[in-house]
């Protein structure tokens, strides 16, 4: 079986990779509300922004084919709702389609907004991949608790991950009992109705294992908390680094509001 792991490269020796799990999700939050908070038809304090998240991503030491790929992974729900800004956005026409017997125009208000729209979408996908490759997701789940994230959350997150390479391994044992049996051969229609077969069979096996994993779990004592060793206290430098970045983000903030009002 296959897997693709979300902290592949949380075990490096990098700096990055040595500070503390709490204070890096507090500066990647930072990065991310200040990239949201810029202004929607502004590009420039989006530069430092990308230039720190680069900046990180050298001393992390995360391979770009790698980051490149997980970025396209998550990219086509903003890029399908950015194609639609330059026909629906106001503005001065730059070009006309015609479809049908409509015509419909593309504008220059409208195609800087997808531009500006995808460019926060990237840095907002990027700051949360480094967050991820430089941080193991246990200790992710610690920074959430020592944050005081609702405990509840918590729980889901740590119970997701870990079962999430279950719930691929049943999916992956369905699809070669499938393909055993027709091999994937066959009119479109027996085909899709054989796909959304394996689909319920897959949830009333996940709904069953989750049952019973439940129970198991309830007699050996569980309360709803997920434990963890005690994680050292935050050092001085990890603070400074995490008070550094949300300066910087209210900075750049504080900047976009007095440039371009």
């Amino acid at each position: 079986m296959h897997h693709v792991m979300l902290d592949h490269f949380a075990s490096g020796r990098t700096p990055v990779h040595r500070l503390d799990p709490a204070a890096k999700l507090v500066a990647a939050m930072a990065v991310i509300l200040a990239t949201v908070l810029v202004g929607r038809d502004h590009f420039l304090p989006l530069v430092p922004l990308a230039a720190a998240l680069a900046a990180y991503h050298a001393l992390g030491r995360i391979p770009l084919g790698y980051a490149a790929k997980r970025l396209l992974i998550v990219s086509p729900l903003a890029v399908a709702v950015a194609i639609l800004f330059p026909f629906l956005e106001p503005g001065g026409a730059i070009g006309s389609l015609s479809v049908g017997g409509w015509v419909i125009q593309v504008t220059d208000a409208g195609c800087v907004r997808a531009a500006n729209l995808l460019a926060k979408f990237l840095l907002s996908a990027w700051a949360a991949l480094l967050l991820v490759s430089t941080t193991r997701f246990q200790d992710l789940l610690q920074a959430f608790q020592r944050l005081r994230v609702p405990r509840l959350l918590v729980t889901q997150l740590a119970f997701m991950y870990r079962y999430l390479w279950v719930l691929s391994d049943e999916m992956m044992r369905l699809k070669m009992a499938r393909a055993a049996r027709d091999g994937g051969a066959g009119p479109w229609r027996l085909r899709f109705h054989s796909r959304t077969g394996l689909v319920g069979v897959l949830f009333l096996r996940t709904y069953d294992r989750a049952e019973r994993i439940y129970w198991a779990m309830v007699a050996r004592g569980f309360d709803g908390t997920v434990r963890s060793a005690a994680t050292a206290p935050m050092r001085l430098a990890d603070g400074l680094f995490a008070a550094a970045v949300v300066a910087g983000g209210a900075a750049i903030c504080l900047w976009d509001r007095l440039t371009y009002g």
